[in-house]
């Protein structure tokens, strides 16, 4: 006969029931890489740091004429994730203020924009990977200025 099993002990994979929702996964410990993005290696292990959030934002900011997706009505961009990741991160003293993650330190995180018919597409990374994309229409008279991609680097 099975013994019953302790609840709100925090077990790893543990349920835990959302208002309105199924029950989610609890997540215990720092947000990494890897929980949140589709990211390998050194990367997907290492958790979020401000610096990381702090370069992603500077690096956003950078690309001309870039609407993150929340500032135009949509989601996150990824800067918006990695502050709120870092944030919690921080909290649980995973991470100090200023810190930034060996990846992102070494590799930098950088966005670009690329023209595609009728708007651009911008991707952002970190450490050489991918961590957000989407595409952005342009208005009629911004595409006959369109030329080319653009790309802003923020090192750390």
């Amino acid at each position: 006969m099975a013994q019953p099993q302790p609840r709100g002990g925090g077990g790893e994979g543990e349920q835990v029931p959302v208002q309105g929702k199924e029950a989610a996964p609890a997540h215990h410990g720092p947000i990494k890489y890897g929980d949140a993005f589709e990211v390998k290696g050194e990367l997907a292990g290492q958790p979020i740091a401000p610096r990381d959030a702090a370069a992603m934002r500077a690096a956003e900011e950078k690309v001309p004429g870039v609407q993150v997706p929340q500032e135009s009505g949509g989601g996150f961009s990824a800067a918006g994730f990695m502050e709120q990741a870092a944030q919690y991160n921080q909290a649980l003293g995973a991470v100090q203020p200023g810190q930034a993650s060996d990846a992102a330190a070494a590799h930098g995180v950088n966005v670009t924009q690329d023209a595609v018919a009728g708007g651009r597409i911008v991707t952002e990374f970190v450490a050489g990977q991918a961590v957000g994309q989407y595409a952005m229409a342009e208005e009629p008279a911004e595409q006959a200025k369109a030329a080319g991609g653009t790309t802003a680097a923020r090192g750390n």
